[in-house]
């Protein structure tokens, strides 16, 4: 019998040599050395994690954080490491996303008459 995890091990090793993920682990060391950059994306990291929270437990979100995140965008939009880094990543969720269709393929066949 197979161990998939060896193969889910081997895939996220191999990831690590791609151009994609290595142009991020560029983008986020550029975004470490600048102390402002690093600060404006660890905030906007803490905020979004709190956005996420309050959306998971059906809460809504205040007017307060709601201003601070349209602010925080502002910020971030004009950050151009920060802007390069959510570009880089965007590449790499690209990736990503064409290895899933690879690997979802086989259940994605096995519905195939069921759609007919």
């Amino acid at each position: 019998m197979i161990n998939i995890y060896d193969s889910a091990n081997k895939l996220a090793e191999d990831l690590t040599q791609t151009d994609q993920y290595k142009a991020l682990a560029d983008a986020v060391k550029v975004v470490q050395e600048d102390a402002e950059s690093a600060a404006l994306f660890k905030k906007m990291d803490e905020l979004q994690t709190k956005i996420m929270q309050s959306q998971q437990t059906g809460q809504p979100l205040s007017e307060e954080d709601q201003q601070a995140y349209k602010d925080l965008n502002d910020q971030v939009q004009n950050n151009k490491q920060i802007v390069s880094l959510l570009q880089t990543e965007q590449s790499l969720y690209e990736l990503l996303n064409d290895i899933q269709k690879t690997y979802s393929k086989p259940i994605n066949d096995l519905y195939e008459d069921l759609r007919k």
